[in-house]
């Protein structure tokens, strides 16, 4: 059996007369999988004039188009899983960037810079914020997102921001309702300032990046001055 141009052999190359070889260990199954992702982000990345396909895919990958269906059942299932592999990344970046990072209130300034960068970046690579699942596909149209992210990258970043956003609250405000809160408050901030313009011609707005910074100043103070009600 010959491998093909990528080196996978999980298809025979043009000419042999078999079936697709399946495969077998888990280390191969991870292997192809990872090739279907990288295909995929790499024909998101390219912008193409239409939708994407699995079977373009698979073809990119140097697989038959039988074989992305052992992995994926449909094209937001790949989607999905390369989403989920730009928040690994991202995860990755933030714990190695701000695990020792001393000041409280600075780790909760870079985090939602990075973050805003981050979601910023998805959105002019893919027309999409990954981070906070508002997914379009090449036509333009959004795709039905999942009310819960169960990602476990995604729980990464959660725990990291609830983490960053703990340490700046007084210790009296740490309901877990209350954090939760916090967070939430946080995201949406992110979110909002990403999508704002960047700028105007009617005016002289700023940056999100400005915008952000003020909000999250404002959510400080806003923390740091809640207290137990009473009882």
């Amino acid at each position: 059996m010959e491998s093909n141009a990528k080196g996978h052999q999980d298809i025979l190359v043009a000419g042999n007369t078999a079936s697709p070889r399946r495969a077998r260990s888990a280390e191969a199954k991870d292997h192809v999988r990872q090739a279907l992702i990288d295909a995929g982000r790499h024909l998101l990345l390219a912008k193409p004039s239409g939708p994407i396909s699995l079977r373009g895919i698979a073809r990119y990958a140097g697989y038959s188009s039988g074989v992305v269906y052992r992995y994926f059942a449909d094209r937001d299932s790949l989607f999905l899983a390369i989403r989920d592999s730009e928040l690994a990344n991202f995860a990755d970046q933030l714990e190695l960037e701000f695990a020792t990072y001393d000041d409280a209130e600075k780790r909760l300034f870079a985090v939602a810079d990075r973050a805003f960068d981050f979601s910023r970046d998805q959105i002019a690579a893919f027309g999409m914020n990954s981070l906070f699942l508002f997914w379009f596909d090449t036509a333009g149209t959004q795709n039905a997102a999942p009310i819960r992210d169960t990602a476990p990258a995604a729980a990464r970043i959660h725990a990291f921001f609830e983490q960053a956003v703990r340490s700046v609250m007084t210790p009296s405000s740490h309901r877990n309702s209350n954090i939760q809160s916090a967070v939430g408050a946080l995201m949406a901030s992110i979110s909002g300032a990403v999508l704002l313009p960047r700028g105007s011609d009617h005016d002289d707005f700023p940056d999100g990046r400005i915008i952000l910074r003020d909000i999250v100043e404002a959510l400080i103070c806003r923390w740091q001055s809640m207290r137990e009600p009473t009882r």
